[in-house]
């Protein structure tokens, strides 16, 4: 009677196992992470960045930029945006507040996540590689 339940547990479990294995591939990316403009005389700096997405799902993406500024001191700050996203591809913005020392003109890196759910299920999400980005002083006259 051991073996009969054991049997029985075993092939819930592989089932069970299968549904899981069998759950929808999430339709998520991120790219197209433009260049920066600082904001502020470099209290923070701002871009754009690009997302396909599944209609329904909820979304969080975090960004980090970071860069030497001066005798090797290091500039960061993040971004974390979170949403419902309508399906497809969304062109967002993304500004990311100095924590420590302000951006100067130049290279960073940028580096992050996103993580795509739906109803109480979340996938594992993906890093993005790191990618430099060029930080410009931001425009002195908007209007022009």
């Amino acid at each position: 009677m051991r073996r009969t339940t054991r049997a029985v547990t075993a092939a819930a479990f592989a089932a069970g196992v299968g549904l899981v294995a069998a759950a929808p591939a999430q339709a998520m990316e991120i790219y197209d992470i433009s260049d920066a403009t600082r904001i502020a005389e470099g209290a923070a700096v701002q871009g754009t960045y690009t997302v396909t997405c599944t209609a329904g799902s909820n979304v969080f993406v975090s960004l980090n930029v970071t860069q030497r500024v001066s005798e090797g001191r290091i500039a960061n700050g993040s971004y974390f945006k979170q949403w419902v996203c309508e399906g497809g591809e969304v062109e967002l913005d993304y500004q990311a507040v100095a924590f420590n020392m302000a951006f100067d003109e130049g290279p960073a890196v940028i580096s992050g996540f996103i993580q795509e759910c739906e109803t109480e299920f979340c996938g594992t999400g993906t890093n993005l590689p790191l990618q430099v980005i060029q930080i410009s002083d931001e425009d002195p006259d908007p209007a022009a």
